[in-house]
């Protein structure tokens, strides 16, 4: 089974933190002794440097004295440069996934694939669910990562793990998401490393659909929309 703690360490800045920023990486790491910078750059000549820390993006001083956390926006371009950097290393991320952790709907060869993030008990996920022929009959082949909402070791949790050790996986996704209690069954399973590869995706609510570019829709989409919006973004990648 794929370990998601490397994954996310080697996706999210795997390590390329030269040696003339060795210095600067040192003192945020003795500033921060509980993580570890995974990616440190230069951003191009403003004296700030980029570090990719536990999956996210922060700015730091080139002296190490101060950090900024927030989105940097050129106004030449109206560009999010930080926004832009997160869906790079997303869209590294879910290209990389091993397929065989997740629960898919539709067949391999479809228009468009997407990484769905679900949780159980969720009503929207549940809505999306019902409708799953009808995004698959649109080209839309779905693929589902476990996202308990009420975290590890709760009712959600337990729930996404009663599916995964189901002997049919597709069946009791289905029959859970219907409401249906199912048999409750232990097995070595991914959802408790889905549930934190989730959180350092940004992942704050379910359904949070990922689109193979990168990018993240909060939410349900009906077929319909979900399609269109997969056109227009295919168009303009």
């Amino acid at each position: 089974m794929l370990k998601y703690a490397i994954l996310v360490m080697s996706l999210l800045g795997v390590s390329v933190v030269h040696a003339d920023n060795d210095e600067l990486r040192k003192k945020i790491e003795k500033s921060l002794p509980d993580v570890k910078v995974t990616s440190l750059r230069a951003v191009d000549d403003t004296g700030l440097y980029e570090a990719i820390i536990n999956g996210q993006v922060l700015y730091f001083s080139k002296d190490g004295r101060y950090v900024i956390q927030g989105d940097m926006v050129s106004l030449d371009s109206r560009t999010n440069l930080t926004e832009q950097r997160r869906v790079s290393l997303r869209k590294d991320a879910i290209a990389n996934l091993n397929e065989k952790d997740m629960i898919i709907f539709g067949p391999e060869k479809a228009k468009y694939t997407i990484t769905v993030f679900t949780d159980i008990d969720c009503g929207y996920c549940r809505k999306m669910h019902s409708e799953i022929e009808q995004y698959n009959d649109l080209g839309i082949r779905v693929r589902y990562m476990s996202f308990p909402r009420g975290g590890i070791g709760s009712k959600s949790y337990d729930d996404a793990v009663n599916v995964w050790c189901a002997a049919d996986r597709q069946k009791a996704m289905t029959e859970a998401k219907q409401g249906e209690e199912l048999a409750t069954k232990t097995c070595v399973n991914p959802v408790k490393a889905e549930f934190e590869l989730g959180q350092q995706l940004g992942v704050k609510g379910t359904p949070s659909i990922f689109l193979e570019s990168g990018q993240i829709l909060p939410g349900y989409l009906p077929p319909e929309k979900l399609i269109q919006v997969l056109d227009e973004n295919s168009k303009r990648s």
